[in-house]
């Protein structure tokens, strides 16, 4: 597994090199990233019989301090079956201060019994995606999952590997009120969804990655009133990029467009 993380991440980087090195002979001005129209924004969150809903009205005016109060209302929450099977819950890792939050579908095997997210191989290689692309740490970004506990084709069996599955609607409803919570303490300039399940849940789409992905789009939520949109940067998840190679240049292109986002606060 080391030997095939290091030769992707090795593989990213080279990509990234030459890369640099066309765009420094090219003529400025050639790269163009399209505006495209707001999505429809997704189904509310369905409230449970066993708990009541977390009310966005509830939310409004949390402060990055609230976070661990949060974190622990996530470690106690059973509104769905995941509550009832998972290890560990996986509430989020970085700085409250981040300009981006990286949010997946949700933890996996060794998420599950670490209790932080992306944390085996696909976690590995974003770290060297943050490094090598945006220059930038774990600690000074945000990572976090639609669902905050793991999704398991078979509950009765949490140690049991390739035991994943998506997340199901009703899962998603549950717990996607903890994630705008976090959205709202953190106030972060970007989402960047990483693969088809995050960016159908966020962007209230029903079309796969490779249809959206290359473009940056309005959070179609307002978290913090009009006149104060959240962008979304949709790529593909790290896991894509370990069973396919050749998705190593779109990934790399939407990174220097989140990059470039970072820097100027412009999208195009």
């Amino acid at each position: 597994m080391r030997r095939e993380l290091a030769a992707a991440a090795r593989d990213l980087a080279a990509y990234i090199k030459a890369q640099d090195e066309n765009l420094a002979e090219a003529a400025p001005g050639s790269s163009v990233v399209k505006r495209v129209s707001r999505p429809s924004p997704a189904a509310p969150p369905v409230p449970t019989a066993a708990e009541p809903e977390v009310k966005p009205s509830a939310m409004t005016h949390k402060k990055p301090a609230d976070m661990d109060a949060l974190a622990e209302q996530v470690k106690a929450c059973r509104k769905c079956g995941l509550g009832h099977a998972r290890l560990n819950a996986v509430f989020g890792v970085g700085t409250y201060k981040a300009k981006v939050v990286f949010v997946g579908e949700g933890p996996g095997f060794q998420e599950d019994h670490k209790g932080e997210p992306f944390v085996g191989r696909s976690g590995q290689l974003l770290d060297k995606i943050l490094e090598t692309v945006l220059g930038l740490k774990r600690s000074e970004v945000y990572i976090a999952n639609i669902v905050k506990c793991h999704p398991m084709k078979n509950p009765e069996t949490p140690e049991a590997h390739g035991n994943d599955r998506p997340p199901t609607p009703e899962e998603i409803s549950a717990c996607r009120p903890y994630l705008d919570e976090q959205l709202r303490a953190i106030k972060p300039l970007c989402i960047v969804t990483l693969g088809s399940v995050a960016t159908k849940v966020l962007l209230g789409t029903d079309k796969g990655i490779s249809l959206v992905r290359g473009r940056a789009y309005d959070y179609p939520v307002e978290l913090f009133g009009p006149g104060h949109p959240i962008k979304v940067i949709p790529t593909y998840h790290p896991a894509a990029l370990l069973r396919n190679p050749n998705l190593k240049r779109d990934t790399w292109e939407d990174m220097k467009l989140l990059k470039s986002f970072l820097e100027t606060s412009k999208i195009g």
